[in-house]
């Protein structure tokens, strides 16, 4: 059963974001995406970072100058678990 009140703040936290003009987004995660993505990596999305992560998905763009991370958000999408665990390796 999904948790409401995590459901509404993971919502509100990424429209927040989406907001701040700071982070570019795409369509959020959809259910299929959600399955493989917990099936591949064997764990289960919180209520509230699901609903994060299907109200807009965070993407990395090029780094502008002064940013520390280059990569800070994890490529979800069409990204293998080998590539995946290199990104954070490199960081």
């Amino acid at each position: 059963m999904i948790n409401e009140a995590g459901a509404r703040l993971g919502a509100e936290a990424a429209q927040h974001l989406a907001r701040t003009g700071l982070f570019r987004f795409e369509a959020g995660l959809t259910e299929a995406e959600f399955a493989r993505i917990e099936g591949e990596y064997g764990f289960e999305f919180a209520d509230d970072h699901r609903a994060f992560l299907a109200a807009g998905l965070p993407v990395n763009t090029p780094p502008e100058e002064g940013q520390t991370w280059t990569k800070p958000w994890p490529e979800w999408r069409g990204t293998t678990r080998i590539s995946y665990a290199h990104q954070w390796r490199s960081q």
